[in-house]
């Protein structure tokens, strides 16, 4: 069995073991992708030894089993989508997820802006909101929800405030190291940047072996934590 196989089966869960654990059927799955109220598979593996992802696009594998591949943990939006579905009906809830999402996640922002990292694209330096920028940030990060993007990258992304939380932490460590290729750092600039190294390694994924090497975490943890830490001994 390839890596990539084994990464696949410990974190992600195909079509038919992602209806059973949501404990729908797969037609009734189908229904919820198709109104865009959950989650879509975060990986598709084709018979033709690829695998696609909305981050990465296509890649070739081997000796992986194709199929549409479900982060496990999203059963959480699963069930909230049920509730909501048979709270309001099929045609209300939808907009109300989003709505529940967007308002969590703007919220989350809104926290973190002041105390994790300024975000120039949400708020001004004083704090007002820029309405527009919001809107447009939190707008794409449901689309990207939709997509299956957070079950790729995100460690635990089972809230609007866990997706921003590692988002605003990759934006952090983008600006404070050249996006992860600065290489000359004092003791001082390092003590300071590990703790948010160690904070993003904590809320962002491992990545299959298909993407490892383009990924975030090798970028920003695995390649730059040595940096730093040999800084830190000059």
């Amino acid at each position: 069995m390839s890596e990539l196989q084994l990464y696949l089966n410990r974190h992600f869960l195909n079509r038919a073991q992602f209806a059973a654990a949501c404990a729908i059927s797969e037609a009734e799955l189908n229904d919820l992708l198709a109104a865009q109220i959950l989650p879509g598979p975060s990986y598709v593996v084709s018979e033709n030894a690829t695998i696609n992802s909305a981050v990465f696009g296509e890649s070739d594998v081997n000796d992986t089993v194709a199929g549409e591949y479900f982060r496990g943990c999203h059963t959480v939006w699963c069930e909230r989508a049920k509730q909501l579905v048979a709270e309001h009906g099929e045609t209300a809830a939808p907009e109300l997820m989003k709505q529940e999402f967007m308002r969590d996640y703007i919220a989350a922002l809104t926290e973190m802006n002041t105390s994790v990292w300024h975000l120039r694209d949400c708020f001004e330096a004083d704090g007002t909101v820029n309405i527009a920028g919001l809107a447009e940030n939190a707008e794409l990060h449901w689309k990207h929800l939709l997509l299956g993007t957070f079950g790729i990258c995100t460690a635990n992304p089972v809230s609007a405030a866990e997706i921003a939380c590692k988002g605003v932490l990759q934006e952090k460590l983008s600006h404070l190291t050249a996006n992860g290729s600065k290489t000359d750092f004092s003791a001082a600039e390092a003590r300071g940047i590990l703790p948010v190294v160690d904070a993003f390694a904590n809320a962002a994924m491992w990545f299959s072996p298909a993407e490892y090497a383009r990924s975030s975490r090798k970028r920003l943890v695995d390649d730059l934590r040595p940096r730093l830490q040999a800084a830190m001994t000059m």
